[in-house]
């Protein structure tokens, strides 16, 4: 057999008699952990027993054999009826397996990003697609309110971006699989034009992950559900940390005034999600709200990442039409939408998001049914028709657990309509195309 890799990815499985060849490596976690991540131009002949990498012109090449410290266990569905709502059950094991080790005497600390590694940098841009990009929206924020200057860009767009990009510059690119084709793209774009690079991503010895100058592993396991859950809660968490991380090397930035607080409060994160995980009212409502025309999700600050993230799994699972909102904005054309049978999920992420609020009123006001989504303690609770309620936490963290909350909300949405739930129509998890 002979296969060859040009732009897409092609990772070589090795067991001691047999071989696999697949785009990502959990379509033969059952059977290896040892893989070689083939590069552009390479060619792979295999015989019944044994196997051969050359380039094209026939000259043999070397490539190193990784292994995937992945369990293939985490692969399968187990007890649950869909990967999707197991791996959203796996997020305390995820996100604890995310913070391991990466806070260390009240401080972060990255074992590959040692102080002094941005030294040099001035401004930071995130390049990602699809849930990544939210996740990214989460971090950048984060790194803006360190006092840098920050912005977030579609990786599918960058090419056409005239966003400054030199030496001071660190693109940071996300992307789950550390394969997606849009992502590459402006990475490589971005080192080009003399940016210094750096993936988050979730596959070690990803293409990203090589390419890049460095890379930081979210450590979320292997997720086989299209519909990414566990990877964007890791992905978020570790963009925080690495804000913080960012900070410390770069003159005149302001690391989080509260930054004890907001690490004691994330080790606690695992545990909070236990609680909303242990809550029925996700299912309820999306029992309650099935014959809605559509679903519309707001928030500010990072709470309208995460309403776009919620709007996106929602629709991507369930087929319903969605659409997230800064909430500031719903004043300025999609007000136009709210009738009565379009269920509005306000997130939010602390006491003072009077905005969120404010907006989400003037919507319930023109008939929509007004869900919170977050602590209890905002006076938005009071007004709702309804309460997606997640644990007292840091603000830095709320927008998280009522992530998890939308996630069931989509997921039971979606079970109830019968729809294919891990394998969605027309997407596929890792795109590696353009």
């Amino acid at each position: 057999m002979y296969a060859a890799r040009k732009g897409s990815p092609l990772v070589l499985g090795l067991d001691e008699e047999e071989w696999f060849l697949a785009s990502d490596v959990p379509a033969f976690l059952d059977h290896t952990d040892e893989v070689i991540y083939l590069e552009d131009g390479d060619l792979v002949v295999l015989e019944p027993d044994s196997y051969q990498i050359t380039d094209l012109a026939g000259n043999p090449v070397d490539r190193s054999v990784d292994t995937v410290d992945w369990d293939p266990e985490d692969a399968g569905k187990g007890e649950y009826d869909h990967y999707m709502l197991k791996e959203i059950h796996n997020q305390p094991t995820s996100l604890a397996n995310t913070i391991e080790g990466r806070i260390e005497d009240g401080e972060v600390a990255f074992e590959d990003l040692p102080p002094g590694t941005f030294d040099g940098i001035e401004s930071v841009q995130f390049v990602a697609c699809g849930t990544s990009y939210h996740a990214a929206m989460y971090g950048s924020q984060l790194v803006r309110e360190a006092g840098i200057g920050a912005d977030v860009l579609r990786a599918s767009e960058y090419e056409s971006t005239t966003a400054p990009v030199d030496e001071t510059t660190l693109t940071v690119a996300v992307t789950q699989s550390g394969e997606t084709a849009d992502t590459l793209d402006a990475l490589r774009t971005a080192a080009d034009r003399g940016a210094r690079t750096l993936a988050v991503t979730n596959v070690v010895g990803s293409t990203a992950a090589r390419e890049a100058d460095d890379a930081v592993y979210i450590r979320a396991g292997p997720e086989v559900g299209v519909a990414a859950t566990k990877t964007y809660s890791s992905q978020a968490v570790t963009l925080a940390l690495l804000s913080q991380r960012i900070a410390g090397d770069v003159p005149d930035a302001t690391p989080a005034d509260d930054r004890a607080a907001m690490l004691e409060a994330l080790t606690d994160l695992p545990q909070h999600v236990e609680t909303v995980l242990e809550s029925t009212r996700a299912e309820a409502l999306a029992r309650d709200t099935l014959d809605s025309e559509s679903f519309f999700f707001i928030g500010s600050g990072l709470g309208h990442s995460v309403a776009l993230e919620g709007a996106l799994k929602f629709k991507e699972i369930t087929y319903e039409h969605a659409e997230g909102f800064a909430a500031g904005e719903l004043k300025h054309g999609p007000l136009a939408l709210v009738t009565e049978e379009t269920p509005l999920f306000a997130v939010y992420t602390s006491a003072d998001d009077e905005t969120t609020k404010t907006n989400a009123i003037e919507a319930q006001s023109r008939g929509a049914p007004i869900i919170a989504v977050g602590p209890d303690d905002h006076p938005l609770v009071d007004v709702a028709d309804a309460h997606l309620s997640v644990p007292e936490t840091h603000p830095v963290w709320a927008g998280l657990l009522a992530n998890v909350q939308l996630q069931l909300l989509s997921y039971h949405a979606a079970k109830q309509l019968e729809r294919p739930i891990d394998k969605p129509r027309n997407l596929a998890k890792s795109v590696t195309v353009e």
